[in-house]
Formats: C-alpha cells, sequence, structure tokens
C-alpha cells in the first residue's frame, strides 16, 4: 500500500492507494490542532487490513508528503509521522513542497502560466509565479495581481477575499495528483519539514 500525508495545506489528508494507484482510504481535516489525532485514528482504521503484526514491514511500499511550507506544529506531527513509519517498514520516504504539487495540478488541468498563493501561517502569503515563491503580506500580493487570474484555493476565505480576480477550480480530492508528483522525486532516508520558505 502506497501512504501520503500532507500536513502543509487545507485541508490536511491521509491518503491510501493500492499498488496500482487506485484511492483505497481517504482521510481530511481542516483543524490543525487535530493533526496527530486524525493520523493516528487513520493509521488504526487501517491496521485492521494487516494480517499479522510481521505484516507491518511489507504493508507500507510507498511513503510520502508535503514538506511545507505550512505550520511549525503541523509540520512536526506529519514529519514524526513519516519518519516513524519510514523506520518500521524499512522503506525510504518522499517529500515534495506544496508549490511544485500545486503547479502540477494547475498543469493537469490547462493553467500552466496561472500564479497561485499559498497560506503562510501569519498575516502573508507565499506568491507562487514563474516558479519563483516569494513571501509578502496579502495586500502586496492582491495589489501586485489586481489584473491577473490568480488561483487561491488554498487560502482561508479572510486572505482569498483580497484577490479581485480568482481563479474559481476544486482544490479537494487532488491526492492522486500528490502521489505522481511524489512519484517524481528522489527517495531519502528522512523526511525533513520546510516549515516557511524563504526561512524567516
Amino acid at each position: 500500500m502506497q501512504f501520503l500525508l500532507n500536513t502543509a495545506v487545507d485541508p490536511h489528508f491521509c491518503a491510501l492507494f493500492d499498488e496500482h494507484g487506485q484511492l483505497f482510504q481517504y482521510q481530511e481535516w481542516t483543524d490543525r490542532k487535530q493533526d496527530g489525532r486524525e493520523i493516528f485514528a487513520f493509521l488504526e482504521k487501517i491496521q485492521s487490513k494487516k494480517t499479522s503484526p510481521q505484516d507491518s514491514q511489507d504493508f507500507f511500499t510507498f511513503l510520502g508528503g508535503v514538506s511545507g511550507p505550512g505550520g511549525f506544529s503541523s509540520l512536526r506531527a506529519g514529519s514524526g509521522i513519516l519518519n516513524a513509519l519510514s523506520f518500521a517498514s524499512r522503506n525510504s520516504v518522499y517529500q515534495v513542497r506544496a508549490d511544485k504539487w500545486i503547479r502540477a495540478f494547475l498543469d493537469d488541468r490547462g493553467y500552466r502560466e496561472t500564479p497561485f498563493v499559498l497560506n503562510s501561517f501569519s498575516s502573508g502569503v507565499f506568491l507562487c509565479d514563474q516558479g519563483k515563491l516569494l513571501r509578502m503580506p496579502v495586500s502586496e500580493a492582491a495589489q501586485k495581481y489586481e489584473n491577473t487570474e490568480i488561483f487561491v484555493g488554498m487560502l482561508p476565505d479572510s486572505k482569498a477575499q483580497f484577490f479581485s480576480r480568482k481563479l474559481s477550480l476544486p482544490w479537494k480530492n487532488t491526492a492522486g495528483i500528490l502521489l505522481q508528483v511524489l512519484k517524481k522525486e528522489s527517495s531519502q532516508k528522512y523526511f525533513l519539514p520546510d516549515y516557511e520558505f524563504p526561512p524567516l
């Protein structure tokens, strides 16, 4: 089974895919204070699919997650769990930053040059345009792109309202694209979160 974890952008989720890439189980949440509880509840649900304690070693064949940018506590919870699963299953782990995943999502829908913004866990946002990720106040980003269509699907409403020309695309259920993006990355021994980028 292939396990994915996103504790970087809303909604946070766990996803389990079979070896053919078919979604087997999925759970999402938006309360970042519940990350650990939600992840452990998900893992407990899939525990029953294992036939024996020794099966744990062979159960997870792929582990991957979104490394950030995101909230410190959320990414720390996600990285701790991914690293524990990696150690227990003797698998390496794959990671990708949220901006690469979102760019793949937009490209897949024919919006190759469309800029987008990610939430920063402060008063600002991360603006991604032409492969660059810049941190700035939300009002400055909105002013800079007041005449340009921009994707704000991962922003809370309080920040999205600043943008006048919003590209409206359903952002939920993008775990399949995340799996495709992660499979193109190199595996590593440890999952290392990117709490904020560029560094504060």
